[in-house]
């Protein structure tokens, strides 16, 4: 019988590939200024006490790296000096074959004790892109595209007049508020789960007008959607949604949380929505869903684009176009309607005329 020669994985053709193209890097081969850099490094405890060790070890992986510019190369060596003092803290060889994705992984998640967030993304950060000069089979694959997340679809009508009944109907006063609360500023306002922390009865302006009250919330910024912390944005509460949005608010004292007693807490409306009963017909409430369905009705509206992004708090339009194919297509009347204009470009005319 045949037997079948073996298949050569893709992560061995590689790691092979690496091999036969890359010639063999010796510490010897740093610039002269900078193996003269790793020679005068003197540095503290607990890196001094394995740096005899180890130094012969971090001036060959850096002789593989692209590292060349003298401030990055000695951020680069305190880097691997403490990855080696872990190394030898968990037995683990004092190698440069040690130097691994999965043992750098560990190390960032335990042997970081003290180390902000930001400085052990950018401590793991560097170690992996030397790593990988060492272990090419363990690197990811170049040019990967990762997809950007897709809009979740917006309700249809007849959803929302389920959702309304639903918000309306419900066995408790305390579910009605809670249902009422997310549904009518989801519906109402675009307020996703992450608007709602640390949304309180004062954030929500109630304004008596002659046929209803009007009411706009102040949704502070969160870094989800914007580069600043501090900004916070203004938003009409549609009218069709203002006596839910008040429901919901019976009974809040000035300085009551909307949601949950924790300013900090994440899922705020998901928990909140845990608690809903949900009516038959009614499909699964979602507040990602409630807030495209609010965008999709901007969209249908005579609302410059740019109003439209400060309501939502996006910084560019790009998830906008995700909405379209759940749009109902416009008559040819409404296309005519909204592109040809009317009475203001005549009576500009007429102002110029005179």
């Amino acid at each position: 019988m045949a037997i079948r020669p073996r298949r050569t994985s893709a992560a061995a053709a590689r790691r092979l590939l690496a091999d036969q193209n890359t010639p063999a890097i010796k510490a010897t081969d740093l610039p002269a200024e900078l193996a003269q850099m790793v020679q005068q490094f003197s540095p503290g405890p607990p890196i001094s006490t394995i740096w005899p060790q180890v130094h012969p070890v971090v001036a060959e992986v850096l002789a593989a790296s692209v590292v060349r510019g003298h401030d990055s190369f000695r951020k680069h060596l305190t880097h691997l000096g403490y990855f080696y003092v872990w190394a030898r803290d968990h037995d683990v060889p004092l190698t440069v074959a040690t130097l691994t994705r999965s043992n750098i992984e560990e190390y960032a998640r335990t042997g970081m004790p003290g180390s902000s967030a930001k400085s052990r993304a950018d401590r793991r950060s560097r170690l992996r892109r030397l790593a990988d000069q060492h272990h090419p089979e363990q690197a990811p694959a170049p040019h990967v595209e990762i997809a950007r997340p897709t809009v979740r679809p917006p309700y249809t009508d007849r959803e929302v007049q389920a959702l309304l009944r639903t918000a309306w109907n419900q066995p408790s006063a305390e579910r009605t508020r809670k249902a009422a609360l997310c549904i009518g500023l989801g519906l109402g306002a675009g307020l996703d789960s992450s608007d709602f922390r640390g949304l309180r009865r004062h954030h929500i302006q109630v304004t008596p007008d002659s046929s209803r009250p009007l009411v706009t919330v102040t949704v502070a910024e969160t870094a989800a959607r914007t580069a600043a912390t501090t900004a916070a944005r203004f938003v009409p509460v549609r009218v069709e949604y203002v006596e839910l949005v008040l429901r919901g608010l019976e009974g809040l004292g000035s300085d009551q949380l909307l949601l949950g007693r924790v300013e900090e807490r994440r899922n705020l409306a998901a928990n909140a929505l845990a608690d809903v009963v949900v009516l038959g017909g009614c499909p699964r409430i979602e507040q990602s869903r409630l807030r495209a369905t609010w965008l999709a009705t901007l969209l249908m509206q005579p609302v410059r684009l740019d109003l439209l992004m400060t309501a939502a708090g996006l910084r560019t339009a790009r998830t906008l176009p995700d909405l379209i194919p759940y749009l109902p297509p416009p008559t040819q009347e409404e296309t005519g309607l909204a592109l040809r204009g009317g009475p203001p470009a005549a009576a500009a005319r007429a102002e110029v005329a005179a």
